[in-house]
C-alpha cells in the first residue's frame, strides 16, 4: 500500500510539474548551461517557485567547485537557451550566420601545429605574423596568434628594461570551438558573466597555445618557452584581443 501511495503520489508530482511547463529533474541526469559548463543534477526539493536542485558544476568533464543549490527555475532557463541556440545554428545556413565572425568552418580543435621545439630554441623568428588583424577580421588561428603576439610586442620599445623587440614561435596551437559569455545568477553572489572582462553575450574562443618568446636587448637575446590559456574575443570598442585566461607555464631557456 505505501509503495502504491509513494508510486501514485510521484506520478501526480510529475504531471503537476509539466502541466505548470516545468520539466522534472532526475537526480544523475546531466544538463548544459552554456559556457561549456554542465550541471548534474545531485538531489531536488521543494516545488513551484520554491525547488531547487543540489547540482555538481563541471567544465567540460572537470569538475568545477564543489556541489550547491541552485533554483530550478534557473536551471531550467539555463538549459532552455542553451537548446535555443543549437536550434538556431541548426536552422539558419552557415552562409547567413551573423555570429560575430565565426567561420561556418570552424572546427572543435585545430590540429596541433608542431615545431621543433630545439630549433625554436636556438632560432627566433621576429616580426609580425601575418594576416588580417583589423577589428572585422573573422576568427581564425592566423588572428588570435597576431593578437597574443600583440600582448608581447606593446612592451617592446627599448626603453630602461624593456626589449628592443620580441618574436613568437608557436610550438603547439589549439583553438576551441566558441561559447556565449551568458550571465548567470548565483544566490549567494547574484549576477556574474562566464568570462568578468567579456560584454554580455560576446562569443568566447578558448585557445591553449605553447610558444617561445625571443627578446632581443641591446646585448643579448632572452628566450622563454610559455604554455597558457587564452580567452579571445572582441571587447566592447568592438576590438579583437587575446587576454590571458589563466596562470602561464613559463620556462626560461638560456
Amino acid at each position: 500500500m505505501f509503495v502504491a501511495l509513494a508510486l501514485l503520489a510521484t506520478v501526480l508530482l510529475d504531471e503537476n510539474s509539466l502541466a505548470q511547463g516545468r520539466r522534472p529533474f532526475k537526480p544523475g541526469e546531466r544538463i548544459e548551461t552554456g559556457g561549456g559548463m554542465s550541471v548534474e543534477i545531485l538531489r531536488c526539493r521543494g516545488a513551484a517557485e520554491n525547488e531547487e536542485c543540489e547540482v555538481q558544476y563541471y567544465r567540460g568533464d572537470d569538475l568545477e567547485s564543489t556541489p550547491r543549490w541552485e533554483n530550478a527555475t534557473l536551471l531550467r532557463l539555463a538549459e532552455q537557451r542553451v537548446l535555443d541556440y543549437k536550434n538556431r545554428q541548426t536552422e539558419t545556413p552557415p552562409e547567413n550566420r551573423k555570429d560575430e565572425g565565426v567561420p561556418a568552418n570552424l572546427p572543435a580543435e585545430n590540429p596541433r601545429e608542431p615545431v621543433a621545439e630545439h630549433k625554436a630554441a636556438d632560432e627566433c623568428e621576429f616580426g609580425t605574423p601575418p594576416g588580417d588583424a583589423s577589428n572585422t577580421a573573422k576568427a581564425s588561428a592566423a588572428l588570435f596568434k597576431r593578437k597574443i603576439y600583440d600582448r608581447y610586442s606593446v612592451f617592446a620599445n627599448g626603453t630602461t628594461t624593456a626589449p628592443l623587440r620580441v618574436g613568437l614561435t608557436f610550438l603547439n596551437f589549439n583553438l576551441s570551438k566558441p561559447f556565449i559569455n551568458i550571465v548567470r545568477i548565483d544566490p549567494g553572489i547574484g549576477a556574474y558573466r562566464i568570462n568578468d572582462a567579456a560584454p554580455v553575450n560576446a562569443l568566447i574562443y578558448p585557445v591553449l597555445s605553447t610558444h617561445v618568446v625571443c627578446e632581443q636587448y641591446r646585448d643579448r637575446t632572452l628566450r622563454k618557452r610559455v604554455e597558457n590559456k587564452y580567452a579571445c574575443f572582441k571587447n566592447r570598442d568592438g576590438e579583437w584581443v587575446c587576454g590571458a585566461d589563466g596562470i602561464p607555464k613559463t620556462t626560461q631557456l638560456n
